[in-house]
């Protein structure tokens, strides 16, 4: 087991290999470890090998966004979003937890380092919460004088379709 730190995560290598007739069993019994793990931390895991596909699911999502497809499902939901709207709720759920300050959502979202004024953001991401109803100021939310910042980490996926 090879595990590397930084101020912020720990990434942890494990290679578990089972030669035992019951190996099924005992992968279905880590794999049920990871899953509460999974449910109880944000945490990434990668099962390096193809021949041996194992259906992880994280706990249940209520906002997943789709960034090739550019779809956004709130509970199951779609939710229409303008270009921009999509872009920015994006750009908030790849970094949770961390404050985007207004300056820096202009430079990636609008492409832009003009002040066009940090009402734009602010309109746009009262947009984005409207669109997701009463939960929207729990996913998003506000620090003042400063940004946004996304809240439920744990309810919110930005997934690959492959």
């Amino acid at each position: 087991m090879a595990a590397t730190r930084t101020p912020d995560a720990v990434e942890i290598s494990l290679v578990i290999r089972v030669d035992t007739p019951d190996a099924t069993t005992v992968a279905d019994t880590v794999v049920a470890a990871l899953r509460t793990a999974f449910d109880r931390a944000h945490m990434t895991v990668d099962f390096p090998h193809p021949d041996v596909e194992v259906p992880l699911q994280r706990g249940a999502a209520e906002l997943r966004i789709f960034p090739s497809s550019r779809r956004v499902l709130h509970r199951g939901v779609p939710v229409e979003l303008t270009r921009l709207e999509f872009d920015l709720l994006l750009h908030l759920c790849r970094s949770p937890l961390r404050v985007q300050r207004r300056a820096e959502l202009m430079t990636h979202v609008w492409g832009t380092t003009s002040d066009l004024g940090t009402r734009t953001i602010d309109v746009h991401v009262r947009r984005i919460r409207g669109k997701l109803g009463r939960d929207g100021a729990a996913f998003i939310g506000t620090v003042r004088g400063v940004g946004y910042r996304v809240e439920r980490v744990h309810l919110v996926r930005v997934e690959d379709e492959d």
